[in-house]
């Protein structure tokens, strides 16, 4: 489960960390407890809620509270275990959860998210209505982003922010099928090459035969152990067609996006409680390092940086 530690060990901004639940019994006339996502401890970080999928159920309802706004979309309604389009941005608080409007228990139902971790320059701080500290002020007054920003053209989309700034030397799709033991296995460390680094953008792996499988897919990121852990058993069931003569795992067909820079080592490895025969894919970019990222990560301080890289960065110019 994501939670306000979740978010403080971010580092690589921006970053996407994914998530997903089962709700074992949705109470009648109920909100699922505790609630899958409730944070308030971020800021100055903003944070961007989105690609929300769940099961179709009409007796279900998603329920968002974005900062001092609520709304609550009808599960129904919604694509059946497909990322919906949500884009919830959020500066002082960011709510998920599910409610039944049935009178009966709903059992094992099913959801999966992402969440955005953003630190905010200077143009996401005039837009979304945040105090400048006073080097911040004089940034806005030497580079004139209060001006850009009125004309609509910072901050940038982080989409194009993404696509502009990292540069992506090679693109590629990993897969494997691993007997995993109940201790756990390693399915690959990969390391970048000199002036690189990693990003880990799409996974997703077998659910296992049964939700007690435990089947989870967690990511090791920069020697921090278990930086993400994701069960899979929300991305569908396995089911069988032509009398059992073929089996098909659903979750295959689904997978979830996230973005997890590495600048030292990636690991992924799959946990279970019940030792499976599980598939597993993800998709990894290797991209160059450059001096936006230096100075955006900290990895270099004003002065060994170019002239005005830093504060252009700092600035969201860059």
């Amino acid at each position: 489960m994501l939670t306000e530690a979740s978010i403080r060990r971010t580092l690589y901004h921006p970053e996407q960390l994914p998530d997903s639940a089962v709700v074992a019994a949705l109470a009648a006339t109920s909100e699922a407890s505790p609630a899958l996502l409730d944070t308030r401890q971020f800021p100055p970080l903003l944070l961007r809620l989105s690609e929300i999928a769940a099961d179709q159920n009409d007796n279900v309802e998603m329920r968002f509270k974005v900062d001092d706004t609520s709304f609550n979309p009808l599960a129904g309604s919604m694509f059946n275990l497909l990322p919906n389009n949500f884009s919830l941005v959020a500066k002082k608080r960011i709510y998920y959860n599910l409610y039944n409007s049935s009178a009966f228990v709903i059992n094992n139902f099913k959801t999966f998210f992402s969440l955005w971790v953003i630190k905010p320059t200077v143009a996401h701080k005039l837009r979304y209505g945040i105090a400048l500290t006073p080097d911040e002020q004089k940034l806005n007054k030497d580079l004139g982003i209060a001006d850009t920003v009125e004309k609509g053209l910072l901050p940038l989309p982080l989409s194009e922010q993404i696509s502009r700034e990292f540069q992506v030397i090679q693109e590629e799709t990993h897969a494997f099928q691993i007997v995993v033991p109940t201790a756990g296995v390693v399915v690959e460390t990969l390391h970048p090459a000199k002036d690189q680094f990693l990003v880990l953008t799409k996974m997703t792996a077998d659910p296992g035969t049964a939700a007690a499988d435990g089947i989870q897919i967690a990511v090791d990121r920069d020697f921090v152990s278990d930086y993400v852990v994701l069960p899979t058993w929300a991305f569908g069931q396995p089911y069988t067609v032509n009398a059992g003569a073929i089996t098909v795992q659903e979750a295959l067909s689904k997978e979830i996006s996230c973005f997890i820079p590495a600048l030292d080592e990636l690991r992924i490895r799959l946990n279970a409680t019940v030792a499976r025969t599980i598939n597993i894919r993800f998709t990894i970019w290797k991209c160059a390092m450059t001096n936006l990222f230096r100075a955006r990560w900290g990895l270099a301080s004003r002065d060994e940086l170019p002239k005005d890289v830093w504060d252009k960065v700092m600035a969201g110019v860059l």
